[in-house]
């Protein structure tokens, strides 16, 4: 088996690991409030990465820029608690299909505050992608509620939390980029729950074990893939999520997007296959993908 081929499966085996992950938040939200899943999630995902951590050693976790890490997790906390608080008020498919937008938000940063140069293909890759957002929203035709924004709001912070990965990767290894995220997002993420806490069940803490694996397991599937093959091969792969998700969310809660949805979201697959495809980026992966 090429390792190509062993990337594309690495990297769908992720997505349908994060597409269950998310199902499962959309589950047990009706019960437990999206804050305190948040932090179990984190909770159980350092439990889950303790032997790992272990078996990398201290020293590639030495960092001068304990700061940096610290702001990161907090821009990436703040995605989480409103990807998950979107999680439970609209169905996931539509949720993921509206985060696909993601990469515009990254080349967008990229230019502002890395200096990169975004060329006159990158911009087109930009504009196929927008249309295909506008699509999935429907502005004017559609009521935008609150989900929406949090899915864009959410998408913004994780794309910025990939910037300061970016940058912290020319000076930090993966383990520590990873390690200090995992870390400072458990107690960051415990302040907000405190205020909503109500103590889970037997049957919610195993959902909330199985989540924290299922997110752990598709960040080292996802690393696994980034190391084997090329993002531009990768990404457009980890799309694949959208139709776990839908099938997913059809068994579980009997929904399914409607045809727009998979519409803009073939437009914005396209868009950013196209950004993934001429405008390569790093090809090492530090856990930034929707929590």
């Amino acid at each position: 088996m090429s390792p190509q081929l062993k990337g594309v499966i690495l990297a769908v085996t992720a997505s349908a690991s994060f597409a269950a992950m998310h199902n499962a938040i959309r589950y047990v939200s009706a019960e437990i409030h999206p804050f305190e899943i948040a932090f179990f999630r984190n909770l159980f995902g350092v439990l889950f990465l303790v032997p790992w951590f272990l078996a990398v050693g201290t020293e590639s976790l030495k960092t001068r820029y304990v700061g940096r890490h610290l702001i990161r997790a907090v821009v990436n906390a703040a995605s989480m608690l409103a990807w998950f608080m979107s999680l439970s008020l609209m169905p996931v498919a539509d949720a993921t299909s509206l985060a696909l937008v993601g990469p515009i938000f990254v080349s967008l940063g990229a230019m502002w505050f890395l200096g990169e140069r975004i060329t006159a293909r990158r911009w087109l890759g930009i504009g196929i992608a927008v249309v295909g957002a506008l699509v999935i929203v429907r502005p004017g035709l559609t009521s935008i509620g609150l989900a929406t924004w949090l899915v864009l709001f959410a998408t913004l912070c994780v794309s910025t939390s990939k910037l300061i990965a970016k940058s912290l990767s020319r000076k930090d290894s993966t383990a520590a980029i990873v390690a200090y995220l995992t870390l400072f997002m458990m107690p960051i993420t415990l302040v907000p729950a405190l205020f909503v806490w109500q103590w889970p069940t037997l049957e919610q803490l195993v959902l909330f074990a199985l989540i924290g694996t299922l997110g752990s397991t598709g960040h080292l599937l996802f690393v696994s893939a980034y190391r084997m093959t090329d993002v531009s091969l990768v990404e457009p792969v980890m799309f694949t999520r959208m139709v776990w998700a839908a099938l997913i969310g059809l068994l579980v809660f009997f929904e399914f997007p409607d045809a727009w949805t998979w519409v803009g979201a073939a437009v914005v697959i396209l868009g950013t296959t196209y950004l993934a495809r001429r405008e390569p980026t790093v090809r090492q992966h530090t856990g930034d993908a929707l929590p």
